[in-house]
């Protein structure tokens, strides 16, 4: 996983547990009741009509009006602190806004309400995976597994702490978990490959960066770790490649010339290397890069260094006589040796 974290699977436990509404409030008084037992039921009440109302906002996975649903949500939490509903619904919605200290808050005090609940074990191991914390990341992502192992993003997102920690083994285990329930996880597929080039498995590198550009031909990342890959291999080709789709949906970048430089140059097409060079200075230049517009220029004359004595090296190799053909012993024969006369010798006294 990258840094920016996926609300994807979030926003899906958002909208099954925005369906507990109320959490069964009642909506009459009990007898037998104090007046602060009245009171507190009073207030349960209000708040569970107030998570109603943010809960209306909630569409297609976000809310419509986030002030709105913000304001709802505090004013049920307040009315009733221990409404994890309304908790939980309020720390995902700081998250969307990058309040994520504020939805720490929340999700620890509901895991000291209600400890088994998965939604905020999972939302908090989100949290501090955002906030570099990897270790105890892992804690809260193999809780949340041993409730549920059928969560794929549980096991993706603990397999993305493993290789932030440098567990690269455990991490491609995770990611092979998760890609066993979900096909479909592009992410997995993504950094299960940048888990085997650390591991130098740079052939299995490219199965899965390969995969992953199947669910997504348009990603950047995945193009240029794949590219990498196949440079290292020596597979001046395939990242060539790669390099130029990439420049295609990235046109101005001078570095993607350069890099596609080194691949042209790597199969020894020298003249093509010296071109994407030329262009990559001509980006620099406008780009007022004057640093990156040096290299570029010192890379061209490198390439036109490197033509010019590939061409003398050919120039100079003496060209091979032809072979001469063999006879059935497997010894040679010169073409131009005469037959033998095979005829008898003239009768005595005859001339030929």
């Amino acid at each position: 996983m990258r840094k920016a974290v996926s609300f994807f699977f979030c926003f899906l436990l958002l909208a099954a547990s925005g369906c507990l509404g109320s959490s069964g409030t009642p909506a009459g008084a009990r007898p037998g009741l104090t007046a602060q037992d009245l009171e507190a039921q009073k207030h349960e009440a209000m708040a569970a009509d107030t998570l109603d109302k943010a809960m209306q906002l909630f569409h297609d996975g976000e809310f419509l009006d986030n002030d709105a649903a913000l304001a709802y949500l505090n004013e049920a939490v307040q009315l009733d602190p221990n409404l994890a509903t309304a908790r939980y619904q309020r720390a995902v919605l700081l998250m969307k806004l990058n309040r994520w200290d504020e939805a720490l808050t929340d999700v620890e005090a509901i895991l000291t309400i209600k400890p088994d609940h998965i939604e905020a074990r999972f939302t908090r191991g989100l949290i501090r995976y955002h906030n570099l914390d990897y270790p105890s990341a892992v804690k809260d992502f193999s809780l949340v597994l041993e409730q549920d192992d059928a969560i794929s993003e549980a096991f993706a997102f603990r397999g993305s702490c493993y290789g932030k920690l440098n567990r690269f083994e455990d991490a491609i285990s995770d990611y092979t978990k998760a890609l066993a329930l979900n096909p479909a996880h592009r992410e997995a597929y993504y950094n299960r490959g940048v888990a085997h080039m650390k591991r130098g498995d740079d052939n299995a590198a490219v199965y899965d960066l390969t995969q992953a550009l199947t669910l997504d031909s348009q990603s950047m990342d995945t193009l240029m770790a794949r590219a990498t890959a196949y440079m290292r291999l020596s597979n001046f080709a395939g990242a060539a490649d790669d390099f130029q789709r990439a420049i295609v949906l990235s046109p101005t970048d001078s570095g993607l010339q350069a890099l596609l430089g080194e691949a042209l140059a790597g199969s020894g097409d020298f003249s093509g290397a010296e071109a994407a060079a030329n262009r990559a200075l001509i980006l620099a230049r406008a780009e007022g890069d004057d640093k990156a517009a040096d290299a570029y220029a010192g890379l061209i004359s490198d390439y036109r260094a490197k033509a010019k004595a590939a061409a003398e090296a050919k120039a100079a190799t003496p060209v091979k006589p032809a072979k001469a053909t063999p006879t059935k012993t497997g010894k040679a024969k010169p073409k131009s040796e005469p037959k033998p006369d095979k005829r008898p010798p003239p009768p005595a006294g005859k001339r030929p």
